[in-house]
């Protein structure tokens, strides 16, 4: 049975139920009246209902859902979604909103990426098909009637690791000014993502017992990892009150990043240290895959840089173990 309601972010009442036309067919409704009348509002739900019903026993219903429809239903049932996931969608909705799902195809998908993501890397592109198959598959779960059509995936090479020396990091690290090191030590010795680094509370840190707790990552998991010993002594460095941001500018000010930023503050201190310490090729996002390969070079195995790292998917990680061949050494060894 269909129900409306008000959302609070709209002036118009909202159609949502489920339609029951057999024992196993059902159909999901949950759409905008754009009506703000609470009797036209019923009047229409009521409508919509004896449609679908009479479309049914007539042989002459087809399952349709819109895009837009879709992505409300996704939304509701994931509940809050990370800002960049929640942006994404927004976009997608901008070209797909009035389409309906079982019409989105590969052709689709790339006559969008030709408008929004001309340009882009494999990569990145495929985030965004992440999220419209994401969509397209929830909504087909819940409606089995629903064709919809592969999205194909971009087929994206691994990049070689990028790594420093012993030597060249102690060199660059060195260089940095005393304001940044801190941060640095933390992308150098834990593996950290800048935006993880640099957006750090001091309430999620324990420098008794050594932890680093991180609650606002890329892939929406928290993670609490132990703290590297020189990251120990970096935090503890800093002398003055330890309350809200843990790194702030010379100015005072917590940081602000923006990955699209070519002039934040961070990356003009990178780029700066870079040349006083005669280092090229080595971006600040680097230090990422500089940790992870000296880690991979020590011993540690795909869980280890999972776990630290904060990876969701075991293929993110295991070309940095393949750097070091004898660390499968002793696996092979017991074979008798």
């Amino acid at each position: 049975m269909l129900k409306i309601f008000k959302r609070h972010d709209s002036q118009f009442y909202w159609i949502r139920g489920t339609i029951f036309l057999g024992e196993k067919e059902s159909v999901r409704i949950r759409q905008s009246t754009k009506c703000s009348d609470k009797r036209s509002a019923e009047l229409q739900a009521q409508a919509i209902e004896q449609r679908i019903k009479n479309d049914y026993r007539n042989k002459s219903f087809v399952f349709s859902v819109s895009f837009r429809n879709a992505t409300v239903a996704y939304v509701t049932r994931k509940g809050e979604l990370h800002p960049e996931h929640s942006n994404r969608l927004r976009i997608l909705n901008d070209y797909f909103g009035a389409a309906d799902v079982s019409q989105i195809d590969g052709r689709a998908f790339q006559s969008f990426c030709d408008r929004y993501l001309n340009g882009k890397s494999g990569a990145y592109i495929n985030r965004w098909r992440s999220d419209l198959v994401s969509i397209l598959n929830f909504t087909r779960d819940n409606n089995p009637k629903i064709q919809i059509h592969k999205i194909p995936k971009r087929e994206v090479p691994f990049p070689k690791p990028r790594y420093l020396t012993s030597e060249e990091q102690e060199r660059l690290l060195d260089a940095y000014e005393p304001i940044v090191r801190p941060i640095v030590d933390l992308l150098c010795f834990q593996g950290s993502r800048i935006g993880e680094a640099i957006c750090l509370q001091w309430r999620d840190v324990d420098l008794d017992r050594r932890r680093i707790t991180i609650w606002d990552t890329k892939n929406g998991d928290f993670r609490t990892v132990p703290m590297h010993t020189r990251v120990s002594e970096s935090l503890r460095s800093i002398d003055r009150e330890r309350d809200g941001s843990v790194f702030l500018t010379n100015m005072g000010l917590p940081y602000t990043y923006t990955k699209s930023s070519s002039s934040s503050t961070i990356k003009t201190a990178h780029r700066t240290a870079l040349r006083r310490a005669r280092i090229t090729n080595f971006k600040i996002h680097n230090w990422r895959s500089h940790w992870a390969s000296r880690m991979a070079l020590k011993g540690a195995n795909v869980y280890e840089l999972m776990s630290l790292g904060g990876w969701r998917d075991a293929k993110s990680v295991a070309h940095y173990v393949k750097l070091n061949p004898d660390g499968l050494r002793s696996a092979i060894d017991r074979l008798s």
